[in-house]
């Protein structure tokens, strides 16, 4: 039967989204092989239950070899000795890694969710913090950088059974190596989620977790990896046994063969010398952004970025976190509204903006095309006054910039180019 109504609102959801620039960090445009999915025909409504061999339905052997082609990729892709494929989202990787270390009752630390945590990493409302004790350890307040120092001292007064590292908004490089110290030192579990920074680990760019004893790894798969949604759990081989059946029968039951064959096929592309090129040019990007917003007088949070993202710190403009993200929406820039360690403001207002990268890299943002899209971003969030003159003038300038945006295969072709010149 068709649907008219549904399609209608597919169809303007598409346009909307074609016309806009999106710089939300938690966004990315996936790659071809995985978004234009025709050729997939069952496995759009094929699901199992069970483990990888080990599924209690009758003719899932294919299906298996699936699955068992997605770990394989994961293990290679994040020299990991042993990766569950079946979370449906990064959320549930960490709530099955908690699941798995950790009795009800149990103290966790995690950074504290107003200094850049994650919901799932122990937010008050979340489940997480009616299961488990969470302390929680925040940003240097002068800095807005990891007190590595402090975390530690709180470890050892705390003495948690796991530890998380792993950020939502913050733009900096993480010592993985020093937290593992400070897990071993105390008698803890680290859990490395590293959801935002999956594809820059990949492409060798950021420190690997899965490198270091007894650390489990918690990964989405849409943000800088390219992928659909989903996640992935990475731990060494001897907790192999516990993280997977806290995976399933814990948290989950079916898991469908429409995303394990995007995960296999986005996994296949992670290791290829045109995604660690398209990693370089995002962080480039991020770099190159945050150094024009900084030259034109507005504060970023640490003071730039080593990742994909970027944090403007608007506490000495007349702007909240959410009138800025008004400004850039009116103009079809797309960003959210992020708050700031010690934020006085409510998190639906705030007093900084989230900037990202990995989507306007994927369609093929050049610096030429970034410097201008800072200089947008500039004088958008610099205007003393907000009116239909400047927002005419800024959205003409935003509307060539949009048109700029390249196709697939010219942007493999880029990238593919840029591997080749590095070689």
């Amino acid at each position: 039967m068709h649907d008219l109504e549904l399609e209608r609102l597919l169809t303007r959801e598409n346009q909307h989204y074609l016309d806009s620039i999106d710089l939300i960090a938690a966004s990315n445009a996936p790659i071809a092989a995985v978004r234009d999915n025709h050729a997939w025909g069952v496995a759009q409504f094929r699901s199992a239950e069970g483990h990888l061999g080990n599924k209690p339905y009758a003719g899932t052997s294919i299906f298996d070899e699936v699955e068992r082609l997605a770990v394989e990729r994961a293990r290679a892709v994040f020299g990991a000795e042993h990766a569950n494929v079946q979370p449906v989202s990064g959320s549930l990787a960490n709530l099955a890694a908690y699941r798995a270390l950790m009795k009800p009752g149990d103290t966790m630390m995690a950074m504290a969710t107003t200094s850049g945590g994650h919901l799932s990493h122990g937010h008050p409302k979340h489940i997480v913090s009616e299961l488990y004790r969470v302390v929680t350890y925040t940003v240097a307040p002068e800095t807005g950088l990891l007190p590595y120092d402090d975390i530690r001292r709180i470890a050892e007064r705390e003495r948690p059974r796991v530890i998380v590292a792993g950020y939502s908004a913050y733009p900096r490089a993480v010592d993985f190596a020093r937290f593992s110290g400070i897990a071993q030192e105390v008698g803890a579990t680290l859990i490395a989620d590293i959801s935002h920074i999956a594809g820059l680990v990949a492409a060798g760019l950021h420190d690997n977790p899965s490198a270091y004893p007894d650390t489990v790894v918690t990964t989405s798969v849409e943000k800088t990896l390219r992928g659909t949604r989903g996640g992935i759990l990475l731990c060494p081989a001897s907790l192999r046994a516990r993280i997977d059946s806290a995976v399933f029968p814990g948290l989950q039951s079916s898991v469908g063969m429409a995303g394990l064959v995007s995960l296999a096929a986005t996994l296949k592309d992670a290791a290829s010398p045109v995604f660690r090129a398209y990693q370089r040019r995002v962080v480039s990007n991020a770099r190159r952004m945050a150094g024009i917003l900084l030259d034109g007088g507005l504060d970023l949070l640490t003071g730039g970025t080593d990742t994909h993202l970027l944090v403007v710190d608007l506490t000495r403009t007349a702007l909240t976190g959410r009138d800025a993200e008004g400004r850039l929406q009116d103009l079809g820039i797309l960003s959210n509204r992020n708050m700031l360690p010690g934020d006085p403001r409510p998190p639906f207002v705030a007093s900084g903006l989230r900037l990202g990268t990995p989507t306007i890299t994927s369609r093929g943002y050049d610096d030429e095309d970034v410097a201008e899209l800072a200089d947008i971003v500039l004088a958008a969030l610099r205007a003393d006054d907000w009116d239909a003159t400047k927002v005419t003038l800024l959205r003409k300038r935003a509307d060539v910039l949009r048109a700029r945006a390249r196709p697939d295969d010219a942007l493999s072709d880029l990238m593919a180019s840029a591997a080749r010149d590095e070689r």
